[in-house]
C-alpha cells in the first residue's frame, strides 16, 4: 500500500499541519499555570506511545502482516503507563482506556490507505484530546474529594467554541449533577461515562471552575 515509502517519508507528506502547540492548545484554556503544565507533560508522554503504536501498524503495513490485536495491546498498555503519576487507574479508566484501544484500531483498518491514520498529526491529535479526558476526569475526582460542593461550566467565549456548549456556559450544577449539553448528559468537559456523544467531546477546550 505504501511500498518503498519509509515512516519518515509518509510523514513528511503531512509536516507542519499542525501549526498549534501543546503550550498554545492548553495555554488558552481557562486552567491554572500547574493543571496547564500537567496536561501537556501527560500530552507529550500519550503522544509518544501513540506515534510508537501509528509507526508499528505502519511497517506490519509494508509487510502485510498487521497483527491488529498485538497493536490494541501495545496501545492499551502505552496509554496506562503513560497516565501514571497523572491520573488514579480506576477500574473506569481501565475500561475506558480498553475501549479506545479498539476504536483506534477500528478506524485505521477502515482507512488503511490514508496517510493521516498513521501520521504524527493524528498521535498528537489524540494525545492532546486523552490528555484534556484524563485530566477532566482527575480533576473532578479530586473536587469531590476535597469536599467542593458546585461547579460552573466555562467556555473559551470564542468563535471556536460549538453551540451547544454555549448554553451551559456559566452554569451553576451541584457536584453531583449532570449537564445537558446538546442531547448528551456530562459530569463535567469530555465527560464520556454516560455515552455522551463524540460531538460533544472531540476538540472541547471547555473547563470546570469548582467551589
Amino acid at each position: 500500500m505504501f511500498d518503498e515509502m519509509s515512516f519518515d517519508e509518509l510523514n513528511s507528506l503531512l509536516a507542519n499541519k499542525r501549526s498549534m502547540s501543546f503550550e498554545q492548545y492548553f495555554g488558552e484554556m481557562e486552567l491554572s499555570d500547574d493543571e496547564i503544565q500537567r496536561r501537556i507533560k501527560l500530552a507529550e508522554k500519550l503522544e509518544d506511545g501513540f506515534l510508537f503504536v501509528l509507526a508499528l501498524l505502519f511497517t506490519m503495513q509494508q509487510q502485510n502482516t498487521v497483527n491488529w490485536e498485538r497493536a490494541r495491546q501495545e496501545y492499551e498498555n502505552r496509554y496506562l503507563s503513560a497516565l501514571a503519576g497523572y491520573v488514579t487507574i480506576t477500574p473506569y479508566i481501565r475500561n475506558y482506556v480498553r475501549s479506545m484501544s479498539y476504536d483506534v484500531m477500528d478506524s485505521t483498518r477502515n482507512h488503511q490507505s490514508n496517510i493521516y491514520y498513521y501520521s504524527p498529526d493524528r498521535s498528537r491529535f489524540m494525545a492532546e484530546n486523552e490528555s484534556n479526558f484524563a485530566r477532566s476526569y482527575q480533576v473532578n475526582e479530586d473536587a469531590i474529594a476535597s469536599g467542593f460542593k458546585k461547579k460552573r461550566w466555562i467556555t473559551m467565549r470564542d468563535k471556536k467554541v460549538r453551540e451547544t456548549h454555549k448554553e451551559v456556559d456559566g452554569h451553576v450544577k451541584a457536584i453531583d449533577d449532570l449537564f445537558y449539553v446538546g442531547g448528551s448528559l456530562m459530569g463535567y468537559p469530555r465527560d464520556g461515562s454516560l455515552g455522551a456523544s463524540s460531538s460533544e467531546i472531540v476538540g472541547c477546550r471547555c473547563s470546570i471552575q469548582y467551589f
